[in-house]
């Protein structure tokens, strides 16, 4: 029975990885395995059309909205400007510039996508002029980009708490501290391989942090993207002080950004708020597509009990740290073929229950997943920012920009991941102090 079940979703992780959509792939092995295991689909079908029909999930389209907003209208580089004026003037400064835009894009928004085309579109042709190697910029702004899915809000973490239906609010929280962590991780080692490039000391990358035009250049640029800046605090304020809901406070971050761009800044014409609400809308359609497909599986491999059955397997014959290590595992592949929401459904259907067995709680599990398929999401086959950065670069060959890569993962990444999971209090410090434990 279970040998059917391993098979079939081998199976469709096949097709997702030849090309076959993750809607198309995982709803006929869904179907294949309540076929295989004579389940009357209509109970499963019901509890998936019940959790898409949740007025939560339309928080989901609002934030992915924002980003598209943001993108289109070019308020993204008032983001990187101001950055670019507080850390941009030392040597290796742009790079450290990439990594707090990132962090930065994330509160605003939570759309890895968006951000890299904002951001790696206007910093990769800059940072190349003044001597940093293409294939370098890749690797860091795809691994950056992995920081606007820590920092909340976060869609796949909104996705991941829908699906284990636990707070949206706490769950955004759990991957603040590691968000933190990673960015300055990454800054940190950018600045030590960049004294090996031969970068001009030019523009953004001058010398002399101390001078007097600094801070006429700091306020300067920040009363240009103050307005942007407030939005994380109103939105994420609205949520956490019990204002509004996550649905509402993103619909006044769409009504709020779109205000900016058309009135603020006069960034936005009607065509262009045209081209991103209907650019948002085709990716909104294709996700919730998606999600039904995925949430329909997960509910025939619980009517199928397999997810109960391998929580019992791991819990009685690993220790934690084991079981720990072995949901880390398995993260990583699902991160590896698929992409972050759809991670978040299989993780939160497959792993939850293994997880809950051995004990650990439910936000520490968030964080676990959050960080993992981050990792997933800059790592081949799919690793969608990834090649999604290297397209934005010019379609730079994997082999060229591997090595900086690795170097971002092995050193900042996988220790921030291990410390997130076998450090509990790392990820559910923020969770803990809010009160949502």
């Amino acid at each position: 029975m279970y040998i059917s079940v391993v098979f079939t979703l081998l199976f469709a992780m096949l097709l997702v990885i030849i090309g076959v959509p993750v809607a198309s792939s995982f709803g006929l092995g869904a179907l294949a395995i309540g076929h295989s295991n004579e389940i009357d689909i209509v109970g499963p079908f019901s509890t998936m059309f019940s959790k898409i029909n949740s007025p939560t999930l339309v928080a989901l389209p609002l934030f992915i909205y924002m980003g598209f907003l943001m993108e289109r209208s070019g308020l993204g580089g008032r983001i990187i400007d101001f950055a670019s004026s507080l850390v941009g003037r030392v040597k290796g400064g742009l790079g450290v510039v990439v990594v707090f835009s990132c962090a930065i894009f994330g509160a605003v928004s939570g759309a890895g996508s968006a951000a890299v085309a904002s951001i790696g579109s206007v910093i990769i042709p800059r940072a190349v002029k003044l001597g940093y190697p293409r294939e370098y910029m890749v690797a860091l702004v795809s691994s950056s980009s992995v920081l606007t899915l820590l920092i909340p809000p976060s869609i796949p973490l909104l996705i991941l708490a829908l699906t284990m239906q636990v707070s949206i609010a706490g769950a955004f929280l759990t991957t603040i501290l590691p968000g933190i962590v990673l960015a300055v991780g990454y800054s940190a080692l950018n600045l030590k391989i960049c004294k090996g490039f031969p970068i001009s000391q030019g523009g953004a990358d001058q010398e002399g942090g101390n001078k007097p035009g600094y801070w006429r250049e700091v306020s300067a640029s920040a009363k240009k993207s103050y307005l942007i800046m407030l939005m994380p605090l109103i939105v994420l304020g609205s949520i956490y002080g019990g204002i509004a809901s996550p649905t509402e406070a993103a619909s006044f971050g769409v009504v709020y950004i779109a205000l900016l761009a058309f009135f603020a800044y006069r960034t936005m014409d009607f065509e262009c708020f045209y081209n991103a609400t209907v650019g948002a809308g085709k990716l909104i359609g294709a996700l919730i597509f998606m999600i039904a497909s995925l949430l329909f599986l997960s509910q025939i491999l619980i009517y199928q009990g397999a997810p109960f059955d391998l929580a019992d397997f791991v819990s009685g014959e690993m220790e934690l740290w084991q079981g720990l290590l072995f949901i880390n595992i398995i993260l990583l592949l699902i991160g590896m073929i698929m992409d972050d929401i759809s991670g978040s459904i299989i993780a939160a259907s497959i792993l939850y229950p293994v997880a809950s067995e051995l004990g650990v709680d439910p936000f520490h599990f968030v964080a676990i997943v959050g960080v993992n398929l981050g990792l997933g999401n800059i790592t081949p086959p799919v690793a969608p920012l990834l090649f999604l950065t290297s397209g934005v670069a010019g379609n730079v060959p994997m082999n060229r920009y591997a090595g900086h890569l690795f170097k971002f993962i092995a050193f900042v990444h996988i220790p921030v991941l291990l410390l997130v999971t076998y450090i509990p209090t790392f990820s559910l410090y923020f969770p803990s102090l809010l009160g949502f434990r």
